[in-house]
């Protein structure tokens, strides 16, 4: 379970980034859908290459808490204040600054999200090494996704509608990075 809720954490606030990011800055805050897709042409490279490069770089962490944890411990609290910021730019941003904010706290957030799903990842077969045990595990982890993925995409209109998009950011923020603390600190 502890291991498992982990996905819950993990896929809460990078869902609704990937899926209401377009809407928000160019439905509600003007960006021209050619900025928005440059800004997504761009982040592809680097998406290319920071899962590979955290990959390098956790595998040669050599801590007390061993070379996972302290990638998640730093990174989580990092993602959520990205997270959090691209949802929440300051009102005095004129439209080629919010251009760069939007791509700076969009790529700082899927790349923070990218070290802490690599760590994550890399934790699955230190943690089970049966095949029994990995089986069980997974399903309950594909769960969790499941439930995060109704929470951060099906329901995200309706909280938004409700809160506003800087204060479900902050929500969904603090809820997955409440989860991948936990599992950071129970998970042996």
């Amino acid at each position: 379970f502890n291991y498992a809720i982990g996905m819950f954490g993990t896929s809460i606030p990078i869902n609704m980034l990937k899926t209401y990011a377009a809407i928000y800055y160019v439905d509600s805050l003007g960006m021209t859908t050619i900025q928005f897709s440059l800004m997504l042409l761009i982040y592809t490279f680097i998406d290319a290459l920071d899962n590979p490069i955290s990959g390098f770089l956790s595998d040669r962490t050599r801590t007390r808490w061993g070379r996972r944890r302290p990638w998640l411990v730093i990174g989580t609290p990092l993602l959520v204040l990205c997270f959090i910021a691209f949802y929440s730019p300051p009102a005095f941003l004129t439209e080629n600054s919010l251009v760069v904010y939007c791509m700076l706290f969009y790529m700082l957030t899927g790349t923070l999200d990218s070290v802490i799903n690599a760590n994550y990842g890399a934790l699955f077969p230190e943690l089970f090494r049966e095949d029994s045990n990995r089986a069980n595990v997974n399903a309950l982890r594909q769960a969790f996704q499941l439930v995060a993925m109704i929470i951060s995409i099906a329901l995200t209109p309706m909280v938004t509608n409700a809160l506003g998009y800087s204060l479900t950011a902050i929500l969904y923020g603090l809820l997955g990075g409440g989860v991948i603390l936990y599992m950071s600190f129970t998970c042996k």
